[in-house]
């Protein structure tokens, strides 16, 4: 005999079936064949009252989450009378099995012992690896992140900030300035730089920087600084 599985899963279902069906009678069997030891409901009575209690008795089955049995309705209607010498046909049986609470889906497939297969265990222990490994990288990659934006949040030091200051770095433009002052006469005639021997390579420094930005107006500066206050720009370089 096969063994048929249910077929339908909800209360909405067996309700509409029972609708469908022609009869008010019905019983209800735990499993999916009518076996009388097994009988749950009865009822006898109008269609529309059989249908409120049909609607209380799946209730109670439903609120019920830890059985997973199925179940069989069967709706019995009267047959057919026929004329003259014809005898009265038995009652007409409609049956459909339900099941109104499954197993969640996500449990693992079991084998007719109850026992998990061997393959779905070690499938479900390479899962569980994979995902303890993308968790542990997960939380590398956020470790590298925190400490990357604690080196980008870190205070500047004391010598950063001099240099940031615009007025500081004016001044130092002009210390560095000061290097070639010297090789300026007052009739604006080159003379000799320590550690520069050659006059052409001073007037093209001084060209280099003057096209970097240093103008006139940063040698004159120079010029008017005390020998004490430039000593210690120089020296900051």
């Amino acid at each position: 005999m096969a063994a048929f599985r249910p077929e339908i899963f909800t209360i909405d279902e067996v309700i509409n079936f029972y609708d469908a069906a022609e009869g008010s009678e019905y019983k209800i069997f735990a499993g999916v064949n009518p076996t009388p030891q097994y009988l749950r409901y009865n009822f006898v009575g109008e269609k529309e009252i059989g249908r409120q209690e049909l609607v209380n008795a799946l209730t109670q089955l439903r609120n019920n989450i830890e059985n997973y049995n199925p179940y069989l309705i069967q709706v019995i209607s009267e047959g057919n009378t026929g004329r003259g010498k014809a005898k009265k046909d038995g009652p007409v049986l409609t049956s459909i099995s339900f099941q109104l609470n499954r197993p969640q889906s996500f449990m693992p497939m079991q084998t007719m012992s109850g026992m998990a297969s061997p393959r779905t265990e070690m499938l479900l222990e390479k899962l569980v690896e994979q995902n303890a490994m993308l968790q542990s990288r997960i939380a590398a990659i956020e470790a590298m992140e925190d400490i990357e934006e604690e080196e980008e949040e870190a205070p500047k030091s004391p010598i950063d900030q001099m240099l940031s200051n615009p007025q500081l770095q004016e001044a130092l433009i002009a210390g560095v300035m000061s290097l070639v002052s010297g090789m300026i006469t007052k009739g604006g005639t080159p003379t000799a730089i320590a550690g520069i021997g050659d006059e052409d390579e001073a007037i093209e420094i001084l060209r280099s920087l003057m096209n970097k930005g240093v103008t006139i107006d940063h040698l004159r500066k120079l010029n008017e600084m005390s020998s004490g206050k430039l000593s210690s720009l120089l020296f900051m370089l």
